[in-house]
């Protein structure tokens, strides 16, 4: 696949800018997301810019806006493939080099870095002030602070903390004509200016390139326990479930979540309701009893210490870890009284799901799956009120379906979001994305 004219000659132009060290292309930078993305006719040898500081990312920008480079922003480059594939890109601009911790409030409780600290050093620097961020994304080795909240990645913890969206305080962002713009501030009590965090988060780098950001953190907890509950039929799982939503308990997350979670651990082979807490260690032994005087009667499990890690350490690496380039994996969501069903429809049609009890968003994975069948949990998502976004799938299943899933009014206003933030469609290379 032959390199366009424009491609070629933006390698020189952006060794002037970034210098050698800054300049690399798609196959070198994320070698998996280039051959996922050559099928959608983006070349393997695609430059990409990894500008170091946020000035030079700004440069970058404006350079792409005088030459109307089309460009697709990415972090760390792991959830390139996410969602609609990208086509027609010019350039691809990494934050990967923007990675350093800029300040850590401890007192405070926030933390302010750049978008491309990979989660995994951060967490790292934040447990020597026993404070963690509240998040637990797919592939935290690998995975941007930046990209986290470009994707409104978020797991478990949900249940208590919230979203990446409520966490997130401050953000520092560079527009499609180069203008660095910020939004937010470095205090959990701030009013000042637009909520732009909350729009940014979940856009796909489709509004800017987030350069920059604020989170609220939260002390790690002393102790950690999961109850893992087992009803024999689905039906006293929705009980359960409805139960332990109408106490008054804090759980940090609630999961369903189907028999494969469990394999390996010795528990059981059946579906099941995972209730994680943390805190002090009188306060997970008191909300560990008082859950289990709520269900009587059913199948109980306590996990604590390496057995606790190892559960949910598995709950995450059985829908992001195992590599299969046939693999589907979706997001969806349902109301909370229906997950139960949700998990049934899904074990149906030979998926893997869970779901969090409180919220009703979850993840479905297939191994293989054909078309129909995603449609079909789709069509069941949708007459509950619900969603199905497609994340991970080969890139024929992603051309023969509507992969966002987003209702017609709500595209028609983002669409018009977008001419807003970018009006020469310099990042329009990513078909239309949530917002």
């Amino acid at each position: 696949m032959a390199l366009s004219a424009i491609s070629r000659s933006i390698f020189p132009t952006l060794e002037t800018i970034v210098g050698s060290a800054g300049c690399s292309s798609l196959a070198r930078y994320a070698p998996a997301a280039a051959l996922l993305l050559k099928q959608t006719g983006v070349n393997p040898e695609t430059p990409v810019a990894l500008p170091d500081s946020p000035a030079l990312l700004a440069e970058v920008m404006r350079c792409a806006h005088q030459n109307r480079w089309r460009v697709l922003p990415a972090g760390c480059g792991s959830k390139l493939g996410w969602g609609s594939l990208p086509s027609d890109a010019d350039l691809l601009v990494s934050t990967a080099r923007l990675d350093r911790l800029i300040e850590h409030a401890a007192g405070d409780l926030t933390v302010t870095a750049e978008a491309g600290i990979r989660f995994v050093t951060l967490q790292a620097q934040l447990a020597k002030a026993n404070q963690f961020l509240a998040l637990d994304p797919a592939y935290p080795e690998q995975a941007s602070l930046g990209g986290i909240l470009s994707t409104a990645d978020s797991g478990p913890l949900r249940h208590r903390y919230g979203g990446v969206r409520d966490m997130c305080l401050g953000i520092g962002v560079v527009r499609a004509d180069g203008k660095p713009v910020k939004a937010g501030g470095r205090v959990v009590k701030n009013v000042a200016g637009y909520d732009l965090m909350k729009l940014f988060t979940g856009a796909y780098g489709t509004l800017g390139i987030v350069s920059q950001l604020t989170f609220r953190l939260h002390p790690l907890p002393e102790a950690w326990r999961t109850v893992v509950l087992s009803p024999q039929l689905p039906q006293a799982l929705s009980r359960a479930a409805a139960a332990l939503r109408a106490s008054a308990l804090t759980p940090l997350a609630v999961e369903v979540a189907d028999e494969s979670t469990f394999v390996g651990l010795g528990l059981h082979n059946q579906p099941g309701l995972l209730v994680r807490f943390g805190g002090s260690e009188a306060s997970v032994r008191e909300q560990s009893a008082q859950l289990l005087a709520l269900a009587p009667g059913l199948g109980t499990h306590i996990l604590e210490g390496e057995a606790d890690k190892k559960l949910w350490e598995q709950l995450r690496t059985q829908f992001w870890q195992s590599a299969s380039p046939e693999a589907v994996i979706c997001k969806l969501g349902v109301p909370p009284a229906r997950v139960v069903a949700a998990l049934g429809c899904a074990r149906e049609r030979g998926a893997r799901l869970c779901l969090r009890s409180g919220s009703g968003v979850g993840l479905v994975r297939w191994e293989r799956v054909d078309t129909a069948t995603v449609e079909a949990l789709r069509h069941f998502c949708r007459a509950e009120g619900g969603y199905l976004t497609v994340l991970e799938a080969p890139s024929a299943l992603k051309v023969a379906i509507d992969v966002w899933d987003i209702a017609p009014g709500a595209a028609a206003l983002m669409a018009r979001i977008r001419r807003r933030f970018d009006p020469e469609q310099i990042f329009a290379c990513r078909p239309f994305g949530p917002g």
